[in-house]
């Protein structure tokens, strides 16, 4: 008997053996960032017969710009050494301490209680190139400079529209960031879950600001006046020379008219620093943040990473990211070994793992601190209730991927 799954085989390659492009794939995978490459490398690991039938979309190149702290937890180092990978082949930053502030003053702590420091830092468009790369040397094709405009469902066919022409699979990835294409399909209409962040990167300044380069800093003093999250400063290494990352992260979970705007919170910020902000680049993004009952799949569909929801808590994207690949490809190879492609268990499996957990615990723990706005509350979390808050962190937050 035939086997189903084998037969989009069909003007995938060669009478030579070389790849070559088709219309019509078993999996398309729309997005080639973390949480898209993630699913395809874990795809190699327990399906490989699967690489050569798989298409991988990006809208853009290699390297290219992308907005983000740029911070790896050792849940996403934890991920990455399953793989095989090591994120100290990308250039890198070792931050030594983690300070969590209410106007300057907190307490300080690392990720893991015995940690040498606290996480690593990379610039994003130098991590992802350098997943894209791993994929290709798996065997993977990407196609690059493809935005994907609509999609649709015919009949057991997803069809993917772009500008370069149509596609159609069994299967499609939804990993497209928060603004995601493909989760139009697998939910038409929704009420959006969406937090705000602004960026910029600057060259250190030790002489004029009271931060240690080696150390990064998140600083709540904006929460009383309506931005529900922190300002960051981290460091970072970007083309050889050490810089520093800096921005301003709002939560959204309760959408307030704020006594500051983002830009002049941040603006305020970086001037205790020695930095204007009219001096440089000034770049922002939404970040779709989990919510448990939200789909994240379809008939034919699943989404992935801020696709489907990252860390409301913090905007913590990456490890995240990584996580979702596994859980996506275990759900794709149980489809087409079952020849069956509802993926209606693949929520499940996601709330019932740790990586899931997490997700719940981050967004009732956003929802819930953030109610508590007054300064005297935000001072007293920060600068007193550290142990508190390293305990929960510790405990609940980080550290799902070894569970």
């Amino acid at each position: 008997m035939s086997n189903p799954a084998l037969h989009s085989l069909s003007g995938h390659f060669s009478l030579s053996g070389h790849f070559s492009l088709s219309d019509h794939f078993d999996l398309i995978i729309v997005g080639a960032g973390p949480a898209g490459i993630s699913t395809a490398l874990h795809l190699a690991q327990i399906a490989p017969e699967m690489v050569q039938r798989t298409l991988i979309l990006e809208k853009a190149h290699h390297p290219r710009p992308k907005l983000c702290g740029g911070g790896l937890l050792p849940d996403a180092e934890v991920i990455l050494n399953s793989l095989g990978l090591d994120s100290s082949d990308v250039p890198h930053y070792d931050v030594d301490w983690a300070h969590f502030d209410f106007g300057g003053k907190g307490f300080r702590m690392r990720a893991e209680k015995k940690g040498s420091f606290a996480f690593r830092t990379i610039r994003r468009y130098e991590f992802d190139a350098w997943l894209a790369d791993q994929a290709r040397q798996r065997g993977f094709h990407i196609q690059e400079n493809t935005s994907v405009k609509r999609v649709s469902l015919n009949g057991s066919e997803v069809v993917l529209e772009t500008d370069q022409g149509e596609y159609r699979a069994t299967v499609v990835v939804g990993a497209d960031g928060s603004k995601s294409v493909v989760r139009r399909l697998v939910v038409p209409q929704e009420s959006t879950h969406t937090a705000r962040l602004l960026e910029i990167v600057t060259e250190p300044r030790p002489e004029a600001s009271f931060h240690i380069q080696a150390n990064s800093y998140f600083d709540f003093l904006y929460v009383p006046q309506g931005i529900l999250g922190y300002s960051w400063d981290f460091p970072a290494i970007e083309k050889g020379r050490p810089v520093r990352v800096r921005g301003i992260y709002d939560s959204n979970v309760y959408p307030l008219k704020t006594d500051i705007s983002l830009r002049d919170a941040l603006a305020d910020e970086i001037g205790l620093h020695g930095y204007q902000i009219e001096e440089y680049e000034l770049q922002g993004h939404p970040l779709r943040w989990f919510e448990a009952k939200s789909a994240l799949s379809a008939a034919h569909v699943l989404l992935v990473g801020d696709a489907a929801g990252a860390d409301a808590l913090f905007g913590e994207g990456i490890s995240i990211a990584l996580g979702y690949g596994r859980f996506a490809a275990q759900a794709i190879q149980q489809a087409f070994a079952k020849q069956e492609f509802s993926f209606r268990d693949y929520k499940r499996s996601i709330l019932r793992s740790e990586m899931g957990r997490s997700l719940q615990r981050r967004t009732w723990l956003a929802k819930t601190y953030y109610r508590f706005r007054s300064r005297a509350i935000q001072a007293l979390v920060w600068r007193r209730l550290g142990w508190l808050v390293e305990w929960v962190m510790q405990t609940f937050i980080i550290g799902w991927a070894k569970r």
